[in-house]
């Protein structure tokens, strides 16, 4: 690993607007804000959640919401300490997590997967070359059944939804106004501020291709980013490199690091215990191992949606993404060329 030193502070100005989460997820802002040791804190709002450690020299954040709540996000973080604000980590690109990033740039040195900066600088250009094929070809496919209750044209409503508001948000985009990470790395980087360690991991594509964890070793406090969805199915953002096989993967690999007792700040949803995240790994491995067999068997990928259940993980429930479109990626990336 990589030790750092604080840095010198970055000069990128501008607004990073929202990518995956759906409008109905931008009404407030409400903060909650739950201690979850000494120094360490999850703050909830409007977005991914936050996390923050407060340290003798300063302050480490996970992850900032959007830009237009951001100074609401930083006036949270402050009720608790006035020491400043040093490092801000992003754990993906998407703008629940990366919009405030305007705001911290003025006084942090922001942190991510090296696959980050290039998904806000230039990816948008690629959302609006290639997206509005991917539209129309999912809307050919919807056309084409005529039950409205199908569970997979539920699904690929779902996915025509989200890929018009992702393609909405490329078009009002503008990337000279990012304020994308000044500090990147690959495998995993050693933050050391106050006498606190501070661990950032990427394992593998998961949720995106440039996912984080984030772990606050010495107060055995876990940022798991959208790596996990505590209590709802997970957005596995295929479109930006996710990988149904990479969630697992990932979650193994910090359960391979943390103790028990360690408290995991989700993505979405409540923080909890590690308990739940190795629930949570279950249930996608069970699912996994459902379409393997679905599709073994010589099920389609239709039939594979319409045919699988997960009734052993009711508290799992659909949100933004239903059974169906996890289903459907799944299936996608375990069998291709079915």
């Amino acid at each position: 690993m990589l030790a750092l030193t604080p840095g010198p502070i970055l000069a990128h100005t501008g607004s990073v607007p929202a990518t995956t989460t759906p409008p109905q997820e931008k009404k407030g802002p409400e903060f909650k804000l739950e201690k979850l040791s000494d120094r360490a804190y999850c703050l909830y709002g409007r977005g991914g959640n936050v996390g923050f450690l407060v340290t003798d020299a300063g302050i480490v954040v996970v992850d900032d919401q959007y830009e237009e709540v951001a100074q609401g996000v930083v006036d949270q973080i402050r009720s608790v300490s006035e020491r400043p604000i040093r490092y801000l980590v992003n754990t993906h690109y998407h703008g629940d997590h990366t919009g405030g990033n305007p705001v911290f740039v003025k006084f942090a040195e922001i942190i991510a997967h090296d696959t980050v900066r290039p998904r806000l600088l230039e990816y948008p250009e690629t959302v609006k070359k290639t997206f509005p094929d991917k539209v129309r070809r999912i809307q050919e496919e919807i056309d084409r059944i005529k039950d409205a209750t199908d569970p997979y044209r539920i699904a690929l409503d779902k996915d025509l939804g989200l890929l018009n508001f992702l393609l909405k948000d490329a078009l009002d985009y503008d990337p000279a106004k990012a304020a994308p990470p000044g500090l990147t790395y690959d495998g995993s980087v050693r933050l050391w501020l106050g006498g606190q360690e501070v661990d950032v991991l990427h394992v593998a594509p998961g949720h995106t291709d440039g996912d984080s964890m984030v772990y606050f070793a010495g107060q055995k406090v876990l940022h798991m980013g959208d790596l996990f969805f505590n209590g709802m199915y997970p957005f596995i953002d295929v479109w930006a490199g996710g990988s149904a096989l990479g969630y697992v993967k990932n979650i193994d690999r910090i359960l391979s690091i943390v103790p028990a007792d360690t408290r995991v700040i989700p993505g979405h949803g409540p923080a909890t215990d590690v308990a739940t995240l190795k629930r949570f790994r279950d249930f996608m491995s069970d699912l996994i191992a459902a379409v393997e067999k679905a599709a073994k068997g010589g099920k389609s990928k239709p039939e594979a949606v319409r045919t699988i259940t997960m009734d052993q993980y009711p508290e799992i429930k659909p949100q933004s993404r239903t059974l169906g479109n996890e289903i459907s990626v799944i299936y996608d990336e375990i069998a291709p060329a079915r």
